[in-house]
């Protein structure tokens, strides 16, 4: 059913008022036309089985490890506050939820945790679902929400991008619109997002590590960039790493390091004459392994299958995840009857899952 012209005149005034960015509100406001959504419409998902939620996690266990660490540093600056930390896939799909217990259970009834999909076609205009088609951060409050039942919320959200400068997912923080409780859930946010990244690059790195800042002083904190080299190739890059250079993720895999800087590569910290635009930038360059090898060391390592029975899961698992999720076709791929997929998982029922 449409809405009357009335609901959609009040909205679209509010997307003006006090908006960060309005185009971009006003943008996702069509797109969401375009999908054929009606602002009055209820959503209600049913959202993924343990298992299935389980597997999509698993899908993206490199940035919900490093992710994980920044949520659980900012909880407890959110456990009084009316806040929460939201973590999705770079499909919009949430697969971690931390902060005010009192808020996630408000967010649940429509739909904001875990297996639930905050993806634009799902959720309308909300800064999860518009932070990952925009690739930027978005702010979305109040009534800048598409669906009228979201209207409550006030969300940010920054993208999150692999080493390789691919959109890996988006870290959200939501609460109440009316709640001013924490005006600094936008910094908190931003600076989360860019530690994952910072930390990514440095994990995957496997040659030289190179932090750099357009200012000395800015050098060994959070606000660095971070590049990782393999045989003087750019491999990896943090946003910031990008943005410093003024490069995109292009050239992730394609620039070498004459092609940028004027100065050959060395170890420690030095000044480097950027070769395509004027002026310098300040780094310090260390062999990545060192720096992989410490971080490496606090983690728990990933054992493989090492049983006949470990291997036949692992397989069954391997499955599902190559069908999205889907156990039906899984089972159907393998030659095998639903039940019995069910059962060499370890599970006696689907509602067990």
């Amino acid at each position: 059913m449409r809405p009357s012209v009335a609901a959609e005149q009040r909205p679209s005034l509010a997307i003006k008022q006090g908006a960060l960015h309005p185009k971009l509100i006003e943008i996702s406001w069509q797109r969401c036309r375009e999908h054929g959504l009606a602002p009055n419409w209820q959503v209600s998902q049913a959202g993924l089985t343990r298992t299935t939620l389980r597997l999509q996690q698993e899908q993206n266990r490199q940035m919900r490890k490093l992710a994980l660490r920044e949520m659980n540093l900012l909880e407890r600056t959110l456990s009084n506050s009316g806040r929460i930390l939201l973590l999705a896939d770079r499909t919009g799909l949430i697969l971690d939820s931390q902060g005010d217990g009192r808020f996630l259970d408000r967010a649940a009834r429509v739909s904001l945790n875990p297996g639930a999909s905050w993806s634009e076609l799902m959720a309308g205009t909300n800064a999860i679902g518009t932070a990952l088609v925009e690739r930027r951060f978005i702010q979305v409050i109040g009534n800048q929400h598409f669906f009228c039942d979201n209207r409550f919320l006030a969300c940010e959200a920054m993208p999150i991008f692999s080493p390789t400068g691919d959109l890996a997912g988006a870290l959200d923080i939501s609460g109440h619109a009316l709640d001013h409780g924490l005006p600094a859930a936008s910094k908190l946010v931003r600076h989360a997002a860019a530690h994952i990244e910072h930390n990514w690059v440095e994990e995957s790195a496997q040659d030289l590590l190179l932090r750099l800042h357009p200012h000395p002083s800015w050098l060994d904190t959070p606000e660095e960039g971070v590049l990782s080299f393999q045989d003087d190739l750019l491999m990896g890059a943090s946003s910031r790493g990008l943005a410093y250079l003024g490069l995109t993720s292009q050239a992730i895999g394609r620039a070498h390091w004459d092609d940028l800087f004027e100065q050959k590569p060395r170890y420690g910290r030095q000044e480097l004459q950027l070769r395509h635009a004027a002026g310098f930038c300040y780094a310090n360059a260390a062999r990545a392994s060192t720096t992989a090898a410490s971080m490496a060391a606090g983690e728990r390592a990933h054992t493989g299958p090492e049983t006949f029975r470990d291997l036949k899961q692992e397989a069954l698992r391997r499955a599902v995840l190559q069908e999205n999720g889907n156990i039906t076709a899984a089972a159907r791929k393998l030659g095998i009857n639903r039940s019995t997929f069910y059962r060499q998982l370890g599970r006696t029922s689907p509602t067990d899952l």
